[in-house]
């Protein structure tokens, strides 16, 4: 009975250094996911925290598709964590439980990617800008005689890019042409390529049943359908360590992969997307919230001041590197500075129109779940629905998101 004892103490004591006094300062958790070195990094800057701070956090990493149910968990069982990497869904989601950042925490002028709740309240501090863009395997691409453009060629069509990608079909060494990640929001930048506006009216009024539209995603069925695309990402979840593998001759993902593949076996690069009647790409970006009711709110806020200033700030982004939403900050981005500038050039030729409907398109709860509902149903072999059909399904669903 005394060994019971004992146990449950030790057990109740792990549990209670969440947020335990040391030495008159919070012990606090921080959230995190990694999609290449960036744990590592902030490690580094927590380390630093530490010593300079006299204040412990620890950082709790947890699988990125794990990662919102985990987080919904912890905050509707009283249990939020101190800190945690967001993304705009997140915030989206949890804006209501996390904590307003106002100008004593940090100058929000000097940032962009901001991110408000309902009262016009910045709450979070933003850590790095994302966008979408095309990853290639060269050494498929060269031993096989596919063309590519490089950063400054005329832009390939998406119909000149599938007649490329198919001179790897049937290679004993390629799996499939390429494979997209299972989020949807991968597929989203070719409706803006293809010149489909999501909302003119949010959210009364959208164009997501558009002929463009229709054709749009029904290339997305076909292109799975006839093997151009590689359906094997919805079944790991990982669409990245699928490219890992070197079987496929492109990648469609996101820039936080260029630190990501450092140490790939074959060689690899970003060439700019395909467009269709215009370019474009998607802004994202993930960013540090603090949360309400976690015991530990004013300690919360000190690091993220502290994780603001210019020289903390820059030390994450030079580290990672990703492309960094603080103005006027020095970032290096070394090896990598060439696929870098392909992910800037992508932005740089996105319509303010663009970016402004996507930011309505987040704004809608639970958005994420229902638009890769909408790509895995194109991916399903099994799945009987036109595309006008699923189209009109998403649309229904969203609006009713917002009624």
């Amino acid at each position: 009975m005394k060994k019971l004892v004992l146990i449950l103490v030790a057990v109740f004591s792990v549990f209670m250094l969440i947020g335990c006094d040391r030495g008159g300062e919070k012990e606090l958790t921080m959230m995190w996911w990694s999609d290449g070195t960036e744990g590592f990094v902030m490690q580094t800057l927590l380390n630093r925290y530490e010593q300079e701070k006299g204040v412990k956090i620890t950082l709790v990493s947890t699988p990125f598709n794990e990662y919102e149910q985990r987080l919904a968990t912890m905050i509707s069982g009283g249990r939020a964590p101190h800190l945690a990497r967001v993304t705009e869904g997140h915030l989206n989601n949890f804006q209501d439980q996390i904590l307003p950042l106002d100008s004593k925490v940090f100058d929000a002028d000097q940032f962009k990617n901001l991110f408000f709740n309902k009262n016009g309240e910045v709450i979070a501090l933003p850590m790095d800008i994302t966008a979408n863009g095309l990853f290639v395997n060269l050494d498929l691409l060269d031993k096989y005689n596919v063309s590519y453009p490089k950063l400054g060629d005329p832009v390939w069509t998406w119909t000149e890019f599938e007649t490329q990608m198919n001179k790897l079909r049937g290679k004993d060494d390629v799996t499939a042409p390429g494979i997209f990640d299972h989020q949807a929001h991968r597929f989203m930048p070719l409706f803006y390529q293809n010149g489909v506006k999501l909302w003119n009216t949010p959210y009364t009024s959208s164009n997501l049943t558009s002929q463009a539209a229709v054709q749009t995603l029904q290339t997305l069925m076909d292109w799975y359908k006839n093997g151009f695309l590689g359906d094997q990402t919805y079944v790991v979840k990982n669409s990245a360590s699928e490219f890992r593998k070197g079987t496929y001759g492109f990648h469609m993902s996101g820039n936080w992969n260029v630190s990501g593949y450092q140490n790939l076996p074959f060689r690899w690069t970003v060439v700019p997307m395909p467009q269709g009647s215009n370019r474009a790409t998607i802004l994202g970006g993930k960013s540090m919230a603090a949360f309400a009711n976690s015991g530990a709110e004013k300690e919360a806020k000190a690091f993220i001041a502290w994780l603001a200033e210019g020289v903390n700030h820059d030390q994450f982004t030079n580290g990672v590197p990703y492309l960094t939403p603080r103005l006027g900050a020095q970032v290096n981005y070394g090896i990598f500075a060439e696929q870098y500038n392909v992910f800037l050039d992508e932005i740089a030729n996105t319509s303010n129109d663009h970016i402004t409907d996507w930011l309505h398109q987040v704004m809608i709860p639970g958005m994420y779940p229902i638009i890769n509902l909408l790509v895995e149903n194109a991916a399903n072999p099994n799945n009987t629905k036109t595309a006008l059909q699923l189209l009109q399904e998403l649309e229904a669903e969203l609006k009713a998101k917002m009624g």
